[in-house]
C-alpha cells in the first residue's frame, strides 16, 4: 500500500502542470463552499441570538415579523404607538418581572436612536442569555446622556464625553435636527454582533420632552430641558420631574414564571382598551429566518455547482491522461504490478488531488478569515468565528472526500481494463 501511495504522488508531481489547475479549481471550490457555510451559520446564529431572555414583545396591532423588525432590528416603523398608560398597566402586573420601554423614530448619521430606560441595560440579553457589557464609561441614559453600541461608536469616531445631536427620522430620512439639545456620550458597549452594536440609546423621557418642545410652543418643556442640560450633575433628579411620555413604540416584558407566559400573551392580544400584539421573540425569529432561507439555499446551490464543476475538471484531467499512460502501465505490469494495483494507483491519484485541494482550500479559507474578518464585521455587523469546524462543515468535508473517491472509480476501472489488455499482449 505504501508503494502505491508513493507512486501516486510521484505520478501527480510528474504531471503537475495540468494537475495544478485541477488542484486550484478544487481548492477554490472548497473555499467557496466552506466560506458560504461559515458565513451562513454565523449570520443565522447572530440573527437568532439577537435577543434572548425576553418573553414578550408588545406593540400596536400589527404582524409578528414587522413588530420584531421595528422593535429589535430597528427596521421600519411601527404601525401605531402604544399609550404610556397601557405600558404601565402591563408592566405593573403581578406576573411581570420586568419591563423595558422602547421608542424609535430618531437617528444620528444613519444610526438608530432608541429611547429607553436603564432597565434596558439591566435586563436585555442576547446569545445564550448574555448581558450587555460596558467597554468604556457607564450605561447611563439620565437626562442628556447617551450610550453607544460598539459599531456606532467606532464608525462615528465618538468616545466618552463627546456630544452628538439627534435627528428626527430614521436612516437617510432625516427631517429635523434637534441642535439645541445635544446629548453627551456617557458610555460605549462591548461588541455583541447584534443590532445593539448599531444603536444609540437615550432616555425615553428626554426624547419625548424634546419632541414635545418641537411640536408645541410650550416654553415650560424647553426650560425643563435647558435646566437639565446645564445641570448635568443633577440629571436624574430633573428627569424624574419630567412628565411620562404620552406614547412609546413598543415594550419588552419578562415574566416571573414561564407557566403564565401564554395566558399573559392571550390577555394582551385580547386587550380591549387599545389593539395590541404580543409576540414571543424566539418563535418570531424562526419565522423571519424561514422568510430569508431561500437566499441561503441559493448560495449553497451555487457553491455545490462550483464544486461539481471542479470535480468534473479533475475527472476530465485524469481521463485524458490515461491515453498517455499506456507505456507507464506496461512498465508497471512488466515490473510485476497486478491489474488491481493499477486500479488502486489511479484511484489514489484522484483521491490525492482532492485531499490536496481540500487542505489548500482550508488553508486559504482560514487565511482569508483572519485577513478579512475586520472588514466583514464592519460591513455585515457579524462576528465570524475562526474556530474548529462545525458538524455541517465536517459533513461537507467528508462528502468531498467521498466524491473524490467516486470520480476516481471510472478512470481507475478504465486503467484496470487497459492493464488487462497490456497483460494479454505481453503473454502473447
Amino acid at each position: 500500500m505504501s508503494v502505491l501511495i508513493k507512486l501516486a504522488f510521484k505520478s501527480i508531481r510528474y504531471r503537475k502542470a495540468t494537475l495544478i489547475l485541477s488542484l486550484i479549481s478544487v481548492s477554490l471550490s472548497v473555499v467557496l463552499l466552506l466560506g458560504v457555510e461559515r458565513l451562513r451559520s454565523t449570520i443565522e446564529e447572530s440573527f437568532t441570538s439577537s435577543i434572548s431572555g425576553t418573553d414578550l414583545i408588545v406593540g400596536a396591532r400589527s404582524g409578528n415579523v414587522p413588530l420584531l423588525l421595528s422593535s429589535i432590528f430597528h427596521i421600519g416603523y411601527p404601525s401605531q404607538n402604544v399609550s404610556w398608560e397601557t405600558y404601565e398597566y402591563f408592566s405593573t402586573r403581578q406576573d411581570v418581572k420586568w419591563s423595558i420601554p422602547i421608542s424609535i423614530g430618531d437617528s444620528h448619521k444613519g444610526f438608530s436612536v432608541v429611547g429607553t430606560t436603564e432597565q434596558f441595560f439591566e435586563h436585555y440579553e442576547y446569545g445564550g442569555k448574555l448581558n450587555l457589557q460596558v467597554n468604556r464609561g457607564e450605561a447611563c441614559v439620565h437626562g442628556y446622556e447617551c450610550v453607544l453600541g460598539a459599531k456606532a461608536a467606532k464608525d462615528l469616531g465618538y468616545t466618552v464625553g463627546d456630544n452628538m445631536v439627534v435627528t428626527h427620522g430614521m436612516g437617510h430620512d432625516e427631517f429635523v435636527r434637534h441642535e439645541d439639545e445635544p446629548f453627551k456620550v456617557a458610555g460605549i458597549l462591548e461588541t455583541t454582533g447584534t443590532p445593539v452594536d448599531q444603536s444609540i440609546f437615550v432616555s425615553i423621557y428626554t426624547l419625548d420632552a424634546i419632541h414635545s418642545h418641537f411640536y408645541s410652543n410650550s416654553h415650560d418643556v424647553f426650560n425643563d430641558l435647558d435646566r437639565m442640560h446645564n445641570h448635568a450633575g443633577h440629571a436624574h433628579h430633573h428627569e424624574t420631574q419630567l412628565q411620562n411620555p404620552k406614547a412609546l413604540s413598543s415594550f419588552l416584558l419578562g415574566v416571573k414564571s414561564k407557566s403564565s407566559l401564554l395566558s399573559l400573551q392571550r390577555t394582551i392580544n385580547e386587550y380591549t382598551n387599545e389593539p395590541l400584539t404580543a409576540i414571543m421573540p424566539v418563535i418570531t425569529l424562526l419565522e423571519l429566518w424561514e422568510i430569508v432561507k431561500p437566499i441561503e439555499q441559493t448560495l449553497i446551490i451555487i457553491s455545490i455547482l462550483v464544486l461539481i464543476i471542479a470535480m468534473a475538471g479533475v475527472f476530465t484531467t485524469i481521463m485524458i491522461s490515461l491515453s498517455d499512460r499506456i507505456r507507464e502501465i506496461s512498465i508497471l505490469r512488466s515490473a510485476g504490478a497486478k491489474s488491481q494495483h493499477i486500479f488502486g494507483l489511479i484511484l489514489l491519484e484522484s483521491f490525492g488531488i482532492i485531499c490536496l485541494g481540500i487542505i489548500t482550500g482550508i488553508s486559504l479559507l482560514y487565511a482569508g478569515l483572519y485577513l478579512f474578518k475586520p472588514i466583514l464585521t464592519k460591513q455585515l455587523g457579524v462576528l465570524i468565528s475562526i474556530g474548529w469546524f462545525s458538524l455541517n462543515e465536517i459533513f461537507l468535508l467528508m462528502l468531498l472526500l467521498l466524491l473524490g473517491g467516486i470520480i476516481g472509480l471510472i478512470p481507475a476501472y478504465k486503467s484496470y481494463k487497459n492493464s488487462m489488455a497490456v497483460s494479454l499482449v505481453v503473454k502473447k
